[in-house]
């Protein structure tokens, strides 16, 4: 058997080189030509202390942050302290103490370093490394062999980082396929990234498997999977066997003169691999094992599952478009879900635990896939098989994206060849993640204003090749949005209403009026692009933004401006609510409520056109890097603003939805909304008729004002509408709430949705609603689930409620927080659910945010 030596872990040293310094440093005799007193320099420095802790996977910035060399970027302007360090090369040391049998083929594999690396053992080169995507193996069974039983020195030395050209700039001088959000972007100011950010491992043994790759099918028809192996075998191949097993099944077959195989397995009746929300995320083990012809063995197991996936146009769609509605295993995917950036802007320090709360909230949102931003990873390993785990559906995109001057890739033979090169290292090894569905070419390219396709460039063009070569069979678009019109804007629906197929945007708040103009204006096909700013959550704004930093809100602040100026829109706040908002606290709670009513209206919009709008993908799930303002849903620090829940119920398979053609309504005649229903394809109810819906207009203390009723008699399935409520003007209060009720047959109420509205021309009456009554307990369910019951006993609706995590920013772990934020009306309550994520048991804390009214701390008063 090969036996693995993992070298990850803290045992590594860093020291930092500029120019060829790095050669003093390999651990072998120093020398140095110059005629003058650089060598004796050499020597000295050679023998000096200097070197720092490291950790591999990891970030030189964290490591240097560690030592206290720099400080955190994470702290107001801080991130600026460590922008020198992506100038110079670094190198990474560490002993190695394997003595390897005799025979037996020892390799040094590395799956990732960024931007690139030498690599030098015993002072002597090994080889290169170069980009973030290209694994690596060096054979040192002869190294080893030399010196038995000794001490032996790796070192890594890490290339400064290249030119990068940041978000305002141009793709064609992008002379690679790799992360560019770490150049600067609009949520992210620059973090240069270097590190040995994947693991490194030796592997000894007489024969060893190389480069496997699986893939999976299954034919509806019978109910067949199957599943194909192939890589190759190094060491004793000659009269090899390898051996693929599944599910009690298994297939043989003979390893290749070349040391390759391929071996094909089928399995009848397989259980099928279901996305989230449509059936169970069944995976299975694969195990691969090659046999030599002495008995010895090496083996690997991938965890793979089984499903259909097919492509087909939207219904109704133009003439030309292209196909953005999936059937999974012969059923019909509301593709509802979230654009996916990086989860920390040092991808070297992404642990596991980070990425499974965060897709966790994604999955607990009600998604059903991310899209991962050409702006950042091909994502990796782990990432994957969270997705798998959970049957959330996966589109990728390679690492291209748009600039603020010029957005298309450049088109010499050099950087094609390179791109096919990346394509190459990345698609074959995801082929057996049953959550991958889709390729993408990169974010946002486009020339003179259009999306660019396969035949306006060269590099599109060959990835799109590579892909179906290597992944025959799985999703490709060639950028996102793929137009033919980019923009989701009034004027462009207007000018060509067909021309919406797949469009980004807009990302801003577009105030009480034109925000919902706009949204029911919409007729894409798929809009994969889109948010709304809002501003930190509390925990986090304390830890991010020193005290005397913290006020004004606005970007006449430079610390405001640093963190997430492009997205500050403290101004549009304070003209919405009339100048209310004087304080930290009382901004960000308005801040709050535009963010979480704007966002879900317009992925509410985009639902109610279900199913000729197939794809809803708000921009972003989370941020990776705190800001103090951001379009992200759940922030750095992994905890949820009121805009992922009010997302969460948009995104639900059974809703009663409101459209309402403004949130203000001064100098109109009278007020009016419009109630939907839906049951998509993933709901029970889908199919049923019977029940009533009935829409109303109550005031602040919850009495009606109006509303009608209607029965459904027609069964529910694809949105439509059922109700409508117009009230004269004068007849309403200056505060009031629309109220959508769906009952089903027997009475149950399925859904309940209400939206805050104001007769004046903005919000500022909001301002002047009293403090409102909670009673709140919580109770533990289990030792890491807490049920936190809120009521009102007031006489006054709370326009939102909100929980979150209470605890120091430092402390591990997260609270994982499920539950409305919207109004909840006198007499009414309800529950949050909470699970402790990682966190310790002891300290546990929340914090109830509610309209108006000052935040309370809970802590657990009951337990089962």
């Amino acid at each position: 058997m090969v036996t693995s030596f993992l070298l990850d872990g803290p045992g590594w040293s860093l020291r930092e080189a500029i120019g060829e310094t790095w050669s003093w440093y390999l651990d072998g005799p120093v020398t140095v030509d110059d005629g003058n007193n650089v060598g004796a320099a050499a020597v000295m420095a050679a023998r000096t202390p200097g070197w720092w802790p490291a950790r591999v996977p990891g970030a030189v910035g964290a490591d240097l942050q560690r030592a206290r060399q720099v400080p955190s970027p994470y702290r107001g302007t801080g991130s600026r302290a460590g922008e020198w360090v992506g100038t110079r090369s670094w190198v990474l040391r560490r002993d190695v103490d394997v003595v390897p049998p005799g025979g037996e083929l020892a390799l040094l594999r590395f799956d990732g370093v960024d931007p690139g690396a030498t690599v030098w053992f015993d002072g002597t080169r090994l080889g290169r490394i170069d980009g973030p995507y290209f694994r690596a193996t060096f054979d040192l069974t002869e190294a080893l062999a030399e010196r038995p039983g000794a001490t032996h020195s790796l070192t890594v030395v890490l290339d400064p980082v290249p030119p990068s050209p940041p978000q305002v700039a141009r793709t064609a001088d992008a002379r690679r396929l790799a992360p560019r959000m770490t150049s600067g972007w609009d949520f992210c100011p620059p973090m240069p990234h270097q590190g040995v950010w994947r693991s490194v491992r030796l592997d000894v043994g007489s024969v060893h498997l190389d480069d496997l790759e699986m893939a999976t099918g299954l034919d509806l028809g019978s109910g067949t999977g199957t599943v194909v192996a192939s890589g190759s075998v190094l060491g004793a191949r000659k009269d090899a066997q390898v051996l693929l097993e599944v599910a009690g099944a298994r297939a043989a077959a003979s390893v290749r003169e070349d040391g390759t195989f391929h071996v094909r397995l089928t399995l009848p009746g397989i259980e099928p691999w279901w996305p989230v929300g449509t059936g169970d995320p069944r995976l299975h083990d694969a195990t691969l094992t090659v046999r030599a012809a002495d008995g010895t063995e090496a083996r690997q197991t991938r965890r793979v599952g089984f499903r259909s996936a097919r492509w087909q146009r939207n219904p109704g769609a133009p003439a030309g478009a292209l196909a953005y509605s999936l059937v999974v295993n012969g059923v019909p995917v509301p593709l509802v879900g979230w654009n996916w950036a990086p989860a920390d802007a040092r991808l070297g320090e992404i642990d596991e635990p980070r990425l499974r709360h965060l897709l966790g909230r994604a999955a607990a949102s009600g998604a059903v896939v991310v899209r991962v931003w050409g702006g950042g990873l091909v994502e990796t390993p782990d990432f994957y098989r969270a997705c798998d785990e959970l049957g959330l559906l996966v589109w990728q995109e390679f690492s291209q994206s748009s600039s603020g001057k010029q957005s298309a890739p450049a088109t010499d033979p050099a950087f094609v060849a390179h791109a096919r090169a990346v394509a190459r290292a990345v698609v074959g090894p995801r082929r057996h993640h049953p959550s991958l569905v889709l390729w993408g070419g990169g974010n946002e390219l486009d020339l003179d204003g259009v999306p660019l396709d396969e035949d306006r460039s060269p590099v599109l063009a060959a990835l799109r090749d590579e892909v179906r070569a290597l992944d025959p069979g799985r999703g490709w678009l060639p950028t996102s949005p793929s137009g033919p019109v980019f923009h989701h804007r009034l004027a462009d629906i207007h000018a060509a209403p067909d021309g919406q197929h797949d469009v980004h945007g807009p990302w801003e708040h577009q105030g009480l009026v034109d925000h919902y103009t706009l949204h029911d204006a919409g007729t894409s096909l798929a809009h994969t692009e889109f948010g709304v700013e809002g501003m930190a959550n509390l925990r986090q704004y304390e830890a991010l933004v020193p005290p005397g930093s913290r006020w004004p809100v606005d970007r006449s602040n430079p610390v405001m401006r640093h963190l997430g100026e492009w997205w500050n829109n403290a101004e549009l706040v304070e003209r919405v609510f009339g100048g209310t908002t004087r304080s930290v606290s009382t901004f960000r709670q308005a801040s709050h409520l535009l963010q979480a009513t704007g966002l879900a209206y317009a992925v509410e919009a985009d639902r109610r056109r279900s199913p000729r709008c197939s794809m809803v993908l708000p921009w972003q799930l989370a941020e990776s890097f705190p800001n103090a303002w951001c379009t992200a849903v759940v922030d750095h620090l992994g905890d949820t603003k009121p805009a992922y829940h009010a997302v969460a119920r948009a995104f639900a398979p059974e809703r009663v939805s409101l459209r309402t053609e403004r949130a203000a309504w001064g100098g109109t005649a009278e007020v009016h909304a419009e109630a939907w229903v839906w049951a998509d394809p993933r709901s029970r109810r889908r199919g049923a008729s019977g029940g009533t819906v009935r829409l109303a207009l109550v005031d602040s203390a919850g009495a009606t004002v109006a509303h009608d009723d209607v029965d459904l008699a027609v069964a529910v399935g694809d949105p439509r509408p059922v109700v409508s409520l117009r009230v004269p003007h004068a007849q309403v209060p200056a505060v009031a709430f629309w109220e959508a009720t769906w009952c089903d047959a027997a009475g149950v109420v399925v859904d309940v949705e209400r939206q805050v509205l104001t007769t004046t021309h903005d919000w500022e009456p909001l301002g002047a609603l009293p403090p409102v009554a909670l009673d709140v307990v919580a109770t533990a369910d289990s030792p890491e689930v807490w049920s936190v019951h809120v009521r009102n006993t007031g006489g006054t609706t709370a326009v939102s409620t909100h929980l979150t995590d209470a605890r120091a920013a430092d402390v591990e772990g997260w609270a994982a927080v499920d539950g409305p934020v919207g109004p909840l009306p006198p007499g009414h309550g309800r529950t949050y659910l909470v699970t402790w994520r990682d966190a310790p048991a002891r300290g546990r804390a929340l914090r109830l945010h509610a309209w108006n009214t000052p935040d309370r701390i809970v802590r657990l008063e009951k337990t089962p």
